[in-house]
């Protein structure tokens, strides 16, 4: 991937802290960007509940974004969460595809989830549903999100997801890629 040209890239949502996400971790390389939003299924339930099933959903959106659009990368980004013997923990990853299907991915913080918030999940509720209403506020799956809730501010959504972005986005960059399944 060349640093000097203006690179089309597909995000596999059009959720806003997912897109300001990408155009961070982006800029942070100095990447020359045409980003298009797309809404793509992820393959996997809307409130993922594992680690595995949060980074299949990422590749999945990364690898129909492009299909989709054609563009020369494609990227999806997952949130989810992960029962342990510690709790539930937040869990995130991120993917890239380009080229003759390769793919990337990089995976970003992990954060226990009070116990109260927690159970509304374990009840079937989304994690910004509940978030949403434990935080009395509307819509933070597309600003703070929960991470930016839980830290005071001090990590917001598009913070965490940039961050996974920047591990997937530097695999890309030094080549080290792996074949993306169909």
């Amino acid at each position: 991937m060349r640093n000097d040209a203006t690179l089309r890239v597909a995000l596999g949502s059009r959720n806003r802290a997912k897109r300001l996400a990408v155009e961070r971790a982006l800029s942070a390389f100095g990447i020359s960007y045409d980003i298009e939003s797309v809404e793509v299924p992820s393959g996997v339930r809307a409130q993922p509940l594992s680690d595995l099933e949060t980074r299949q959903g990422a590749i999945e959106r990364a690898r129909r974004a492009r299909l989709h659009t054609g563009a020369h990368l494609g990227i999806g980004l997952e949130g989810g969460v992960e029962e342990t013997e510690h709790g539930m923990l937040l869990v995130n990853w991120a993917a890239v595809t380009h080229g003759d299907g390769e793919i990337a991915i990089g995976g970003g913080l992990r954060m226990m989830l009070p116990d109260e918030i927690a159970e509304g999940i374990r009840a079937g509720r989304e994690l910004g549903d509940v978030m949403d209403a434990w935080a009395g506020r509307t819509g933070l799956r597309h600003g703070d999100g929960a991470i930016g809730v839980l830290t005071g501010g001090r990590i917001t959504r598009a913070d965490m997801f940039r961050d996974a972005l920047i591990c997937a986005l530097s695999a890309v960059l030094r080549g080290e890629c792996r074949p993306c399944d169909p």
